[in-house]
């Protein structure tokens, strides 16, 4: 087994490595059958299922061995007799001890194409058929696969709701995010939990399609977390979430979330549908423009084909629009200097020209909240007075200490505030809403 095979158990089923090492090595390597095989068992430590068994086939080999070491002692009905009439009838002999004993080669349904029954065996049978509606146990158990089920359907079955691994991408949330900024792609994060049903009929009518992987090969990096893992706990901390499955895009750009859809109610083409609107309305690229179109020069005469008339009248009429062109050429080269003169100039930099200051934080019923989210995950609450510009904003976040020398970015919805710098807050909509802190 390697490195990769363990992380990827681990980020389903939010074990730990030394189970998800267990489970792969019963599995042969196997990612797909180990997470079924756990889910099977409901999280059980293997180690404990093997020494528990173990300890009872040492009984029975005990028990066995002891009965033959009595039997060698009676050789004969004679020496049995004589056994018996020396034994104290005023005793009670003790009842026959119970015996356990393991059976060997189950049908199909015990194991489900595993070999051996010992691990379906650690499970006691009254919680196989407990529930029909718990998704462990109605999509993988053995009770609910055909009896006469093979291997090789089981091994369908299990492909069938197996995660989309071969989109699925392997680094963290801010490694991606910033590989995706870097390839220009948008984030998909899908969260997860293995208790819902919801969740594993997403992975195989929705993630498993090939029309659904190519779309996001083409414009997004896809992540997929356990919602009890490290990775799911750290996102659901940034962006909480109503219910399971959740499918999220995230502008990597700013770490905006800017859109939600409901997976629980979302079909194939539904999912196509969003995303393909989704695409065509929004861009990465901001300097993405439609080429006008080239116009269409009207064909002239060749001058050879011309008569002696028509060569004059050319030679008249290119000379009347060379003086026309020069003309128009000097009206504005004085209209351009008449401009720059009149032009006070301005600083290089509207970011610049905004200096660090530290003020006192408006109170009153006239203020609005305002949440930073700094590039380092951290936030910051103020408070601004509703009629401040939202220059005061640059200024506060330049007094931080982190960011007294960065150039960075304020974004809200998806808008630059450098551009709404002299508009007050209230105007830019910045009432009880978060600004994203973007190093440039």
């Amino acid at each position: 087994m390697t490195e990769e095979q363990i992380e990827d158990f681990c980020n389903v089923t939010n074990a730990n490595r030394l189970a998800a090492a267990n489970y792969l090595e019963l599995s042969g390597g196997d990612v797909a059958q180990a997470i079924t095989l756990y889910l099977e068992m409901g999280g059980q430590d293997l180690s404990e299922v093997i020494n528990r068994t173990t300890t009872n086939l040492q009984q029975s080999t005990s028990a066995t061995s002891a009965d033959a070491e009595r039997r060698s002692l009676i050789d004969s009905d004679a020496e049995l007799a004589r056994a018996l009439a020396q034994q104290d009838n005023s005793t009670i002999r003790a009842p026959i001890a119970p015996k356990r004993e393991i059976l060997v080669g189950g049908d199909q349904n015990d194991h489900v194409g595993l070999d051996g029954g010992m691990i379906r065996r650690g499970v006691p049978r009254s919680n196989r058929s407990r529930d029909n509606n718990n998704f462990q146990t109605q999509t993988f158990a053995g009770n609910a696969l055909p009896h006469r089920m093979g291997p090789s359907e089981a091994t369908s079955l299990v492909d069938l709701f197996s995660p989309p691994f071969d989109i699925i991408n392997k680094e963290n949330f801010e490694v991606t995010r910033k590989r995706a900024k870097i390839e220009n792609k948008w984030v998909m994060v899908d969260i997860q939990n293995i208790k819902e049903f919801a969740c594993q009929v997403l992975n195989r009518d929705l993630w498993n399609n090939y029309a659904v992987k190519e779309v996001i090969r083409a414009d997004f990096l896809f992540l997929q977390f356990n919602s009890e893992s490290p990775e799911g706990r750290q996102y659901i901390n940034y962006y909480p979430i109503d219910s399971y499955p959740h499918i999220a895009i995230i502008d990597p750009r700013t770490g905006e979330r800017v859109k939600v859809l409901n997976a629980n109610k979302l079909s194939l083409n539904e999912f196509l549908f969003h995303i393909t609107e989704f695409l065509e309305r929004y861009s990465l690229n901001d300097q993405k423009k439609l080429t006008p179109p080239t116009p269409i020069k009207s064909a002239t005469k060749p001058v050879i084909a011309m008569n002696e008339e028509e060569q004059i009248e050319a030679v008249i009429n290119r000379s009347l629009e060379e003086e026309r062109s020069a003309s128009e050429s000097n009206d504005e080269i004085e209209d351009t200097e008449e401009e720059e003169d009149s032009t006070p100039e301005e600083p290089s930099s509207i970011f610049d020209s905004i200096q660090p200051v530290e003020r006192e934080e408006a109170k009153g019923p006239t203020t609005a909240m305002i949440k930073f989210r700094l590039a380092d995950g951290q936030t910051v609450i103020r408070r601004f007075e509703k009629m401040d510009p939202v220059r005061y904003l640059f200024e506060f976040i330049k007094t931080v200490p982190n960011l007294k020398d960065q150039e960075f970015e304020l974004v809200c919805h998806r808008n630059n505030l450098i551009n709404q710098v002299n508009q007050t807050v209230e105007d830019a909509g910045l009432s009880n809403s978060l600004v994203n802190v973007v190093l440039g």
